[in-house]
């Protein structure tokens, strides 16, 4: 346990570090994670941290022996990358060893929040779309640049015991050119990439006499627009119709104690929100978008009831979006926060009846506790879906993760559901979700994860996301990773072998059986190569569409692939990712390749690019299946406040363009100006 001092005196938060508040508070001691785990420092740096009744202030002097160097390519918000200088600090607020915000600024002054959800394990733990309200500054200068950070403890929630309170904290400062992490306390990289974001390694501090105010944001917004799309008419014609918008409704925040925070929103809308990546599925699973939309994303984790891949018994992407069309919403209420050592989430929301929808209520309750020790819980979630048209659905489940021992865990997720649409007379089994997984976390030495899935043919989550049904899987991977000497230029190897079946819940039958093995070698710099191969029986029980010209019959498959991919240092100006993929494809033959170049004009001006190529030769077919995805994103940030981006995208399977333009300024926190041009093109 450590404690900090409160600060003595007032701090502006201007980017100078000259207060003297601050020549009463210690440096940190920092230990370096990149490139060597506890190699020697290169440029010094002093870390402060200090707090008042209100806020918790963070400062750095960040020397530089070559200034002219320091990387700040942008003033964008929420642009996080391997390329910026950066000073951040990852809170844990309620201590769980689980969920971790981090803030961060960069030498250009732009400001970075992000919630890490699951300890920064696994697949999606990552989201840059979650803001808060905070501010931080930063200059430079002959001998470096200088940052500082001021986070409103009334923008955290956390709990109070006997007056004190109690954080997990991390700060690091990380230096683009040298891609050097320089970190407190010290967090050793065994656990990959994410380990600096791992809130079970950041160090309990304690707080004595701070506030926790519960303040009341309301942010109304007025929405106007114009819109136009071409359809046929009663008579046949097919023209264009206009479609004029006023729109006008209500946010509001709300703590009702120290540890619940509520959410309010009236005639809710989403048209600032950025628009999905165009994708090509060659699968014959659904495909996953992540939500993007502040209304969902405050402890989101609260939320989570996660199985294999981005199967969840909670989808939040189900309210308000329906075969693709944006649903309007009436508005609803959100709660989140911990009771009595319960982590307590609610979810209530109502849609407007539109077109061939009726109007829906959808809810959700969610509850957890730690049991055992800080890194394990149980819990218990329902949903439930309610259409005016008769239409309901419910689920109810329970899960939990467990620490068995040192890094590894048991996870168990049991849920059952209920539709009125569905009369069928079967089991329990049959409307169930199972999964059972043990793992092994970490990236140093040996590890492994095996898992048990199954998923009834007639479990219905009205609330969730399943890629598919029907079936029961068996498999996983084990791995070896190691380290290289301090003098090598490379830094990290690991070779997975992976490997699973599937089997019909109802026949029985093989379904899907496959087995890979992969090597992938990471250097110092942050250049990566991966090497695999794999192999796939998958017997098709249905036909499915590669397009409106190419399916695939249903029939027993062998595809065999090989694929490599390529990161370029994510330290400079200019990196790039590229991939590619040969083999057979389901009678066929596939190339697939793909590449996303990334530069930074100047400060101001970005761009990012991504295009991908898919080509598969059909024997029996006279002309290849051929798809090309485009996508180009420029943003001009003339300043923290103010910024301009454009994003166009072309997909050749779809015959679609799109183009998406948004203005934003943002003065302060919470208030923002938003100009919004969207056009989809039908080629």
């Amino acid at each position: 346990m450590m404690s900090f001092h409160a600060a003595e005196g007032e701090i502006h938060i201007d980017g100078r570090v000259d207060e003297a508040a601050w020549s009463n508070v210690h440096p940190l001691p920092l230990t370096m994670h990149w490139p060597v785990y506890k190699g020697e420092i290169t440029e010094p740096t002093e870390i402060r941290v200090t707090y008042d009744e209100q806020h918790l202030y963070v400062s750095a002097v960040c020397y530089d022996s070559d200034p002219s160097k320091i990387q700040a390519p942008t003033f964008q918000r929420d642009r996080w990358g391997q390329d910026m200088d950066q000073l951040t600090i990852l809170l844990d607020p309620y201590n769980d060893n689980e969920n971790g915000l981090i803030f961060s600024v960069t030498a250009s002054g732009s400001r970075i929040d992000v919630a890490i959800k699951n300890d920064a394990q696994g697949d999606d733990i990552m989201n840059l779309s979650w803001n808060s309200y905070w501010d931080a500054s930063s200059t430079r200068d002959e001998r470096g640049w200088q940052a500082e950070i001021r986070i409103p403890f009334s923008s955290l929630r956390f709990q109070e015991k006997n007056g004190r309170v109690e954080m997990g904290l991390t700060v690091f400062r990380y230096l683009a050119r040298k891609r050097e992490l320089d970190i407190y306390p010290p967090i050793p990289p065994d656990w990959g990439f994410w380990s600096f974001a791992k809130a079970s390694q950041a160090q309990t501090v304690s707080f004595e006499g701070i506030q926790n105010k519960r303040p009341l944001y309301v942010s109304p917004y007025a929405l106007s627009g114009l819109g136009h799309h071409h359809e046929y008419d009663n008579n046949g014609h097919y023209g264009e119709q206009k479609d004029r918008k006023f729109q006008a409704g209500l946010d509001v925040q709300h703590a009702f104690s120290d540890n619940l925070n509520a959410d309010f929103t009236v005639n809710t809308d989403f048209a600032q929100v950025e628009a999905d990546n165009q994708v090509v599925n060659l699968s014959r699973y659904s495909l996953f978008f992540p939500e993007k939309r502040k209304f969902f994303l405050e402890r989101a984790s609260i939320f989570d009831f996660h199985t294999d891949l981005n199967n969840n018994m909670f989808y939040s992407r189900r309210i308000g979006i329906k075969e693709g069309e944006m649903i309007p919403l009436w508005g609803g209420a959100r709660l989140v926060g911990r009771f009595n050592k319960w982590d307590v989430g609610f979810l209530n929301m109502q849609s407007k009846g539109t077109g061939d929808f009726s109007s829906e209520n959808f809810g959700v309750l969610r509850l957890r506790k730690n049991v055992f020790n800080q890194r394990s819980y149980v819990g218990g979630m329902m949903t439930s879906r309610i259409g005016m048209d008769g239409q309901r659905n419910f689920v109810y489940g329970a899960d939990g993760i467990i620490n068995l021992f040192r890094e590894d865990y048991l996870q168990v997720n049991l849920a059952r559901s209920w539709d009125s649409g569905d009369t069928s007379d079967v089991g329990l089994f049959e409307r169930s979700r199972i999964y059972l997984m043990w793992e092994r976390s970490t990236e140093k030495g040996f590890g492994y994860k095996f898992s048990y899935s199954s998923v009834g043919e007639h479990y219905k989550p009205g609330l969730g996301f399943e890629q598919r049904y029907n079936f029961s899987q068996f498999g996983d991977r084990i791995f070896y990773s190691w380290f290289a000497p301090e003098e090598s230029s490379l830094r990290q190897t690991t070779i997975t072998l992976k490997g699973g079946v599937s089997f019909s819940n109802t026949s029985y039958d093989l379904e899907t059986s496959v087995i890979g093995l992969e090597s992938r070698w990471s250097w110092k710099r942050g250049s990566e190569l991966a090497v695999n191969v794999e192999q796939l029986q998958d017997d098709v029980p249905e036909l499915f569409r590669l397009s409106d010209d190419f399916i695939i019959l249903p029939a027993q498959y062998a595809n065999t692939s090989m694929g490599i991919r390529f990161s370029s240092p994510p330290v400079g100006l200019l990196h790039a990712q590229t991939s590619l993929m040969a083999g057979t494809f389901y009678g066929g033959k596939l190339v697939s390749w793909n590449i996303s170049p990334n530069v930074s004009l100047s400060k101001y001006f970005q761009m990012s690019a991504y295009y991908e190529y898919n080509t598969i030769v059909f024997p029996d077919l006279e002309k290849p299946f051929r798809s090309h995805v485009a996508r180009l994103n420029l943003v001009a940030s003339l300043s923290v406040k103010f910024s301009m981006s454009g994003f166009v995208q072309f997909n050749s399977i779809q015959n679609i363009s799109t183009f998406n333009f948004r203005l934003r300024y943002n003065p302060k926190d919470g208030n923002d100006l938003y100009l919004v041009y969207n056009e989809v093109l039908n080629n």
